[in-house]
This record gives structure tokens, C-alpha cells and sequence, in this order.
């Protein structure tokens, strides 16, 4: 599955869920998609913006 399938999906996951994906996260996740950054370096910057690491 390609990197934006799994964004896509983590997206519809998350609304299955109720929940709301931030739009930060949302680029977060697009710079992830398009291989800006690495899986772990988006992570990373979505734990940190919540305070978890």
C-alpha cells in the first residue's frame, strides 16, 4: 500500500472513530505522503505537539 492510501485510511479510521485529525497533523501526515519526512520523524513531530514523547 502506498504512503498516501495508508494516510487516507489512518484518516477514515480516525473519523470512524469519532475523533478529529487536526489540520497540523493533516500536514504532518501529507509531508509523510509525499516522503518530506520519514515515518518516525512524523511521529515524532505529532507526539510533540501533544506533549507526549
Amino acid at each position: 500500500m502506498n504512503k498516501k492510501k495508508v494516510v487516507k485510511n489512518a484518516v477514515a479510521n480516525e473519523r470512524l472513530e469519532k475523533l478529529k485529525v487536526s489540520l497540523e497533523s493533516k500536514k504532518i501526515a501529507e509531508k509523510y505522503a509525499s516522503g518530506e519526512v520519514s515515518a518516525r520523524e512524523a511521529a515524532r513531530k505529532i507526539r510533540a505537539r501533544y506533549g507526549v514523547l
